[in-house]
């Protein structure tokens, strides 16, 4: 990162999940226990094509993808009551060029007996079985998660307020958890020949208002774990409607009349760990939501499996994901990609059709994770991609489109926790 880079950092703060954890801090030093930590991942990705996959994938390599370096820190203000706050440096969420720090967490945990937690403040979201932890690359063999079903939920994390119930079993526990807050964040789109703002490939990043509850039941033993969850997110964006209809006027695809002011989304999140004989994991999750906007792509299912088995210090593992867009919306990038009009309205039509933003793709993935010690590992993995319809994970190159892909992606990280 060049010096200029670093001094233009921007920094995301959540105002309202740092004042409780601020004024939870305010008391005597005496009266608070803090205790540091850390985690930190450098990663090496690329591929065998000159386009770029997942945003910085490519035939040149990057450490943009997987690399990551956060700082924690707790503050035990009694027994019932504690803060947390933890911060990190990654790839800006807003823009392909740029780093960016931001506040991750940000709140205060009040638990009144061992069976009640209640949170405060930023939180992370209880979605997949890794959602709450995915920045942290030495808990989990993946070199890095499934994205088929990871890059699912449109936020991961909002300001506002948890609360978890446990019940013990001899066997097995049982967390029922509830969620309601609310953040802004942002939604990448890729025009292959243009943007708004261009006549020429880039990215883009809109900037939408999220509200969002939702219930998770998780049971959890020593070897496995299950969770199911139920979510519902609001969307709105300051200043314009969602959701206004791509139609054909005069044989040219463009956005009608329409629109609404805000967009309801229900999400379903399924998924299992299971110690099989021979202790081999088993682990696999759903995800499938429903958006109402321009993008009818962003409907769609995701899903994966995954079979590893912990050898000594070695733990390989393979799985298999995929993920789709339904049919209707495969359909129509369809008719839109392939609408043959003059050559004033070409680079329109490619346009409107990367605003379907479809997904139908699989990764087939083979890895392992090298453990150096407790809190630090080493991972290597091959991947390979295949796209059908299109994708859009991928970039697709100028003058072509997504379909019919074939990526191999090698990666290789070094994770640590201290």
């Amino acid at each position: 990162m060049s010096q200029k880079n670093a001094a233009d950092m921007p920094i995301k703060i959540p105002n309202i999940g740092l004042l409780a954890v601020l004024a939870a801090l305010a008391l005597p030093a005496q009266a608070v226990d803090l205790t540091w930590s850390g985690f930190a991942t450098a990663g090496l990705a690329f591929s065998d094509k000159p386009y770029t996959y997942q945003r910085f994938i490519d035939e040149r390599g990057t450490f943009k993808r997987d690399s990551i370096f956060g700082a924690q820190l707790d503050a035990r203000l009694s027994q019932q009551w504690s803060a947390t706050v933890q911060a990190k440096v990654a790839p800006s969420d807003h823009s392909d060029s740029d780093w960016q720090a931001s506040l991750a967490w940000a709140f205060v945990s009040w638990r009144p007996s061992d069976d009640w937690l209640f949170r405060a403040g930023k939180i992370r979201l209880p979605m997949m079985l890794n959602t709450e932890n995915h920045d942290v690359g030495s808990t989990f063999d993946f070199a890095r998660l499934p994205q088929e079903v990871y890059s699912m939920s449109p936020l991961t994390d909002i300001v506002g307020l948890g609360v978890s119930k446990t019940w013990f079993g001899e066997s097995m526990d049982w967390i029922a958890e509830a969620y309601a807050g609310k953040v802004k964040t942002y939604w990448r789109y890729y025009g292959r020949e243009m943007t708004p703002d261009q006549h020429s490939a880039g990215s883009w990043f809109l900037s939408y208002d999220f509200k969002s509850s939702g219930l998770v039941l998780t049971a959890r033993s020593l070897d496995n774990t299950f969770r199911l969850g139920a979510h519902r997110v609001e969307i709105t964006r300051e200043g314009g409607k969602i959701g206004r209809p791509i139609v054909n006027l005069g044989g040219v695809y463009q956005f009608g009349d329409g629109g609404d002011e805000k967009v309801i989304v229900p999400l379903i999140t399924a998924g299992a760990s299971v110690m099989l004989p021979a202790n081999v994991r088993l682990m696999g999750e759903y995800a499938w939501l429903k958006v109402d906007s321009s993008s009818e792509g962003l409907n769609r299912w995701g899903a994966y499996l995954s079979l590893s088995k912990r050898i000594g210090v070695w733990t390989p593992y393979v799985y298999y994901a995929t993920a789709k867009s339904r049919d209707s919306a495969l359909q129509k990038y369809q008719r839109i990609n392939s609408n043959v009009v003059p050559a004033p309205y070409a680079a329109s039509q490619k346009f409107m059709a990367d605003i379907i933003s479809p997904y139908d793709q699989s990764t087939a993935a083979l890895g392992t994770s090298y453990r150096l010690t407790s809190s630090s590992l080493i991972k290597t993995e091959w991947s390979q991609v295949n796209t059908g319809v299109a994708s859009s994970l991928v970039d697709a190159p100028s003058g072509g489109d997504s379909a019919n892909k074939r990526i191999n992606v090698f990666s290789m990280s070094y994770n640590v926790t201290f």
